[in-house]
């Protein structure tokens, strides 16, 4: 998994919903009972379901960022960029879904740093998609690299 911010939060998981069902219950039952000092129990619920990570997940068989979901075995093309910064699985249908090198966080404050964390994180990760998508479907081309 790679921190990434993208569009969308990803789903919860089972563990975290139960969280944040058993706060929401427990910041009504204590609204209810400690009006109106009990209000301050919503800002818990509303704490697990922002802090959901927004991340890139990188399985054997597919990747998972955000709500979408990319099956490596129906990549069809891939397309690098290196000075853009970006990488593109072209699917069936021309359906496309890109990893751009901006979008990777990083803890750096120097201006330089950033630049060489993001672009050590987007090459890492550019090159285990294009290894995880050749061993699913060895005929696949990549152009541009």
């Amino acid at each position: 998994m790679f921190k990434y911010k993208h569009g969308s939060r990803t789903g919860m998981t089972p563990l975290r919903r139960k969280w944040a069902i058993g706060s929401l219950v427990l910041a009504v039952v204590g609204a209810i009972a400690l009006f109106p000092g009990g209000l301050a129990l919503f800002l818990l619920p509303l704490l697990v379901w922002l802090t959901v990570p927004r991340q890139l997940a990188l399985g054997p068989r597919y990747l998972v960022c955000g709500e979408a979901i990319v099956y490596y075995g129906n990549v069809d093309r891939i397309v690098l960029d290196p000075q853009a910064g970006k990488l593109t699985l072209v699917s069936a249908g021309d359906r496309r879904f890109t990893i751009e090198r901006e979008r990777f966080p990083t803890g750096a404050r120097k201006s330089h740093k950033i630049a060489a964390n993001k672009e050590a994180k987007f090459g890492k990760v550019a090159a285990k998609l294009i290894e995880k998508v050749r061993h699913a479907s060895p005929a696949v081309e990549v152009s541009g690299a």
